[in-house]
């Protein structure tokens, strides 16, 4: 069902709303036993700067998540203003962030604040819904059209959001140097924000990564330390570190091991080979690479992990224990050249095979002094 939403905008523009409504109703738990407990809950207004207190924020959630199945029955308290609404979508997304756990009718509930959101005029809320249509394969050309209209509006507004959504669609989609056009955009209209400081990190990586024909490291160490700058601890500052660790590791190795240890504390398991490589070639510190390589390993299978074990007990003289990781890609190495005569292999996982037999055919052509000391290769 599509209705018209009144943009918030210095000139009020018009822009149709999607909405697809569920004649189903369900049995749920009461929303008291799915939130934390106040204390938790007030920690999490306050980090999301929230105008309303808990006795404000909870009713609001109440109306919305007795009616979900029935949005038009929803009774607003009269002291709620759309921000308001996106904040207790925040404060949801906090919520899944913190327990590391996704409940299908918080979920529901986040959903629906979207579009009461957005049926009062949040731009923020409008974008996100026109987004969401466009992406979704079983929009129908109407809904499509009126999706697109909206952005429009949206965009000839100059509403920041659009165009961080468009940034991510574009590079989604492969049309990584658009993505960046739509990024900077963006950051022209809002540059020192938490969203803020996700675009940087995707413009950080943008530059390290994909920028033809060479990458902009320069480029990619401002992005990088802005997005650690307006950020909070999040996936995306993560992702700063670690690319700050890679930038910085053959001009400046303790600063590479600061950034990189903040991102494998925080469970990047792409950190863990290189502060094992770092800690190994650099400090000859082999314990502590030995550690860093067997968290890779235990939580990854990370084949580079496993070379790195390799090389440091190479580097202890420790044969035994050399030869043991030895036989282990050996035995890899023959799982893929068995699993590479199958046809019926998903192309994700033939690429990732590609990429490791790289590795191992690199690893048995540049060691090969090494594997002749070992005891299996007397035998």
């Amino acid at each position: 069902m599509i209705r018209n939403l009144t943009c918030g905008s210095r000139s009020r523009a018009v822009a149709p709303r999607i909405r697809w409504y569920s004649s189903a109703t369900h049995s749920r738990p009461e929303l008291s036993n799915l939130l934390p407990g106040k204390r938790t809950m007030n920690k999490i207004l306050f980090d999301n700067d929230s105008r309303l207190s808990y006795k404000k924020v909870i009713p609001i959630l109440n109306s919305v998540y007795s009616h979900i199945e029935t949005p038009e029955d929803i009774i607003l308290p009269n002291y709620v203003k759309s921000n308001d609404l996106m904040l207790c979508k925040q404060i949801l997304a906090s919520i899944r962030s913190t327990t590391n756990s996704i409940n299908k009718n918080l979920v529901s509930l986040e959903n629906e604040l979207v579009e009461q959101a957005a049926e009062l005029g949040n731009n923020d809320a409008i974008a996100m819904l026109a987004f969401e249509s466009i992406e979704d394969p079983q929009t129908s050309k109407e809904d499509y059209k009126y999706a697109n209209k909206l952005i429009d509006n949206l965009t000839n507004l100059k509403h920041p959001l659009v165009f961080k959504m468009a940034g991510d669609l574009a590079f989604k989609k492969g049309y990584h140097n658009q993505a960046e056009i739509y990024w900077l955009q963006f950051i022209e209209l809002e540059s020192d924000t938490i969203l803020a400081s996700q675009v940087y990190a995707n413009l950080g990586i943008y530059y390290f990564n994909y920028l033809k024909p060479r990458p902009d490291l320069t480029k990619a160490e401002l992005y990088m330390k802005k997005s650690i700058k307006f950020g909070e601890l999040d996936k995306y500052t993560i992702q700063a570190h670690y690319y700050l660790g890679q930038l910085y590791s053959m001009t400046d190795p303790i600063l590479s091991k600061y950034h990189l240890e903040i991102s494998a504390s925080k469970g990047l398991k792409e950190s863990f080979p290189s502060l094992g490589f770092l800690e190994m070639n650099i400090f000859k510190n082999y314990s502590k690479s030995l550690e860093w390589f067997k968290l890779g390993v235990e939580s990854s299978n990370d084949l580079s992990c496993m070379i790195g074990q390799f090389d440091c007990f190479i580097n202890l003289e420790n044969l035994i224990q050399a030869d043991g990781i030895y036989r282990n890609l050996v035995s890899v190495h023959n799982k893929i050249r068995s699993a590479r005569a199958r046809k019926d292999i998903p192309k994700d996982i033939q690429q990732a095979m590609d990429t490791n037999q790289s590795l191992l055919n690199l690893f048995f052509s540049t060691r090969s002094g090494s594997i002749k000391s070992l005891p299996s290769y007397q035998l």
